[in-house]
């Protein structure tokens, strides 16, 4: 089991977040003592209601604007 200190994460949150990231359990202790279980979070799924939805915006946003046109991030919005 790998641990780290409260102080290391308080001190050293970035390194912490990567060994995170690169898939490491990590479990915090408090003078000696387990207090919190550090994971990765899973990437949330898109519902298929979601990712056709989104498609949708995409291809209107794409045939409302004409192709001489610099994409701005405003065009991602709805007006």
């Amino acid at each position: 089991m790998n641990t780290v200190t409260s102080r290391e994460v308080i001190h050293n949150f970035a390194g912490v977040a990567a060994r995170i990231a690169a898939g490491e359990e990590l479990t915090v202790t408090r003078y000696g003592k387990p207090v919190l279980k550090l994971v990765q979070v899973a990437p949330a799924e898109l519902s298929s209601q979601e990712r056709e939805a989104l498609a949708q915006k995409l291809l209107s946003i794409r045939m409302t604007r004409s192709l001489g046109k610099k994409f701005e991030r405003g065009d991602a919005y709805d007006d």
